[in-house]
């Protein structure tokens, strides 16, 4: 545990530094120039990073611990597949990226074993697999409904990739996951450095899929590990927001895009940045909570549903009490003392009414 604690560190250090020192230069030649170039895409930064993860802790942990043992073919072919996915974007357009990331997503799925005992309602195995493509092709085509801000993606990402880190520690995932995950959780958190004050470069919908595609593969991953119905319910923020989104587009609002109807576009108009950032990370950490406590659940899919309509309900009736700005000591005797005066007022002008009947 010593070992995969200080690969842990190493990787989250490495992430972030690299990920600095790659991203902020072409950041700052871009602002002096006025120009976005190729190179000041921070999702290119991101892959070549996560490739450096994936192949560097397949060489330097103990992958011992997983029940399907990790062959190269695992390891390599996701490394493949995102650059496929933005080249298919750079050189096709967004229809054939779509499509690219879709059979993607299949192909990962169906080279992963799967514990028969996860398989839920007696399913068939490929069955299964197939209903798991269409789950992950919706959840990297739509990640980019939690990109209202840098802030709100990484914050929300970071989350899922915690709970997963935690997972191993636990002994519930394989340490390598964690490792790939301290990566990239290193990579967002320079990411998120360079844009902390002022957004310079944000993510595009191209790269929000592919920062969704490297996150679903670690859970896909874990498909054959028994705890992967935990990796789930991480994501639950992410579907909560989509399921809000979908309702008020087709639903309430009927127009607009997408992401202009999510709950986190309507609540970040309204607060500040910081309560923002740390109310998305406390939702995430119920999410966190009922992931550890699904490796003790009686079944595999019960838990997953609970916490997604828990969720949902965080987000949509209790949003605005949730994600709000705390007020300070001042601002809430300011408030009392003007519904002291208020009462006051209220009650001299009863008793003058009661007094002028009287007369």
């Amino acid at each position: 545990m010593g070992m995969a604690f200080l690969y842990y560190a190493v990787f989250l250090i490495f992430g972030f530094i690299g990920m600095y020192f790659m991203f902020a230069p072409q950041v700052k030649r871009a602002e002096k120039s006025g120009q976005v170039t190729f190179f000041t895409q921070p999702v290119l930064y991101m892959i070549f990073l996560f490739a450096l993860g994936m192949i560097g802790a397949y060489f330097l942990s103990d992958n011992k611990d997983f029940i399907s043992l990790l062959n190269p073919v695992r390891v390599i072919l996701p490394i493949l597949c995102v650059c496929m996915i933005y080249s298919a974007d750079i050189f096709f357009g967004e229809k054939m990226r779509t499509i690219v990331l879709i059979l993607c997503v299949g192909l990962c799925i169906f080279i992963q074993p799967v514990e028969k005992n996860f398989v839920p309602f007696g399913l068939n195995e490929y069955v299964f697999k197939t209903l798991a493509v269409a789950f992950f092709s919706v959840f990297c085509f739509f990640y980019y409904i939690l990109n209202i801000l840098p802030h709100t993606i990484v914050v929300a990402t970071v989350s899922m990739l915690l709970g997963l880190s935690l997972l191993s520690v636990i002994g519930g995932a394989p340490v390598y996951l964690a490792i790939v995950a301290a990566m990239l959780i290193g990579c967002l958190g320079a990411y998120l450095w360079v844009n902390l004050h002022r957004v310079k470069i944000e993510l595009d919908n191209t790269s929000c899929s592919i920062l969704g595609f490297m996150i679903a593969y670690l859970f896909m991953l874990d498909m054959g590990e028994l705890s992967f119905s935990s990796c789930i319910v991480f994501s639950t923020f992410f579907w909560a927001q989509l399921a809000l989104a979908l309702y008020n587009r087709f639903l309430v609002n009927k127009s607009g895009d997408l992401i202009e109807n999510s709950h986190l576009f309507a609540v970040a108009q309204k607060i500040t940045l910081a309560a923002l950032m740390s109310n998305i990370f406390k939702v995430g950490m119920v999410c966190m909570f009922f992931g550890w406590f699904q490796l003790f659940s009686v079944n595999q899919y019960s838990l997953p549903l609970v916490t997604f309509f828990v969720v949902l309900w965080l987000n949509s009736t209790m949003g605005a009490n949730i994600l709000q700005t705390p007020k300070t000591l001042k601002q809430v005797n300011s408030e009392f003392v003007e519904d002291i005066k208020q009462n006051l007022k209220d009650t001299k002008e009863t008793l003058s009414q009661i007094s002028n009947k009287k007369d």
